[in-house]
């Protein structure tokens, strides 16, 4: 009989009817299900068919607000650039430089929070993706700059004060670019900064949830021995593993190249 105190990854061994190279993925996932931020960062070596067990419970309830935030922060500047244009086909009209400007300032502050954090955080955002981000920004919110001053400058602007909105996204934009201006990442250089971030969650990891993870998965591996389930090579092999790296070792993704796996 399987004791009560069983660890997840050590009951996952017991109730397992047959063991596959992903099984490797989603027992180490339910050894680390207490880290979220470990699991967070083994995801990006997982195969997809692992990510839900290393998500679950990872995000937090605000996931989808943020994911639409940030789509609004490059959509915004290219509405409110379109905004102003159609005031350039209807001159008698006044153009809505006060909601141009809010949208643009949205945007901003959005565009923004994400560059403070990128900063302080570290989270090694390919510097191609900035400079698409900055783009995205900038050219829009330009392009509803020039369009504002000739309207203002033809006293046909409405909430003139807008235009602060808008120079202030085309100033997040060019932020965008001056913080990334190193070159887009190889496959290698991408693989190695996230292997970084995972053995950074690792040193942060409390010595009694180590000790725990540890415990359990040993206990697992010993289970899927006895079962039958593994092999003594399979059990030797990954009872020497780190924690973190039992799956990364047992069943590396094939869509790695060599170059991307090299550390």
């Amino acid at each position: 009989m399987a004791d009560v105190t069983e660890g997840p990854a050590t009951r996952y061994a017991r109730a397992v009817s047959a063991w596959q190279p992903i099984d490797w993925w989603k027992l180490e996932a339910r050894a680390l299900g207490g880290t979220p931020a470990l699991r967070r960062a083994l995801a990006y070596f997982a195969p997809t068919e692992a990510w839900k067990d290393l998500s679950a419970g990872v995000a937090t309830g605000w996931g989808c607000l943020l994911t639409l935030s940030h789509i609004a922060s490059f959509t915004l500047p290219a509405v409110a650039a379109f905004v102003l244009a159609a005031w350039l086909f209807d001159r008698d009209d006044i153009a809505p430089v006060g909601l141009a400007g809010l949208l643009a300032a949205i945007a901003a502050v959005i565009g923004g929070i994400g560059l403070i954090r990128e900063h302080r955080e570290s989270l090694g955002t390919d510097p191609k993706i900035g400079r698409l981000l900055g783009f995205l920004h900038a050219v829009p919110s330009s392009i509803a700059l020039v369009i504002a001053l000739l309207a203002i400058s033809q006293g046909a602007a409405a909430s003139a004060i807008g235009i602060l909105g808008i120079i202030a996204d085309v100033v997040v934009g060019a932020l965008h670019f001056v913080f990334s201006r190193g070159p887009a990442e190889t496959g290698t250089t991408r693989w190695r900064r996230n292997f970084a971030r995972l053995e950074k969650a690792l040193d942060d990891l409390p010595p009694d949830e180590r000790a725990r993870v540890y415990s359990d998965v040993q206990h697992a591996l010993v289970v899927l021995n006895d079962r039958g389930l593994i092999g003594d090579d399979e059990l030797n092999r990954a009872g020497d593993v780190r924690i973190g790296l039992l799956g990364m070792t047992m069943a590396p993704r094939a869509d790695l190249t060599p170059g991307d796996r090299a550390v």
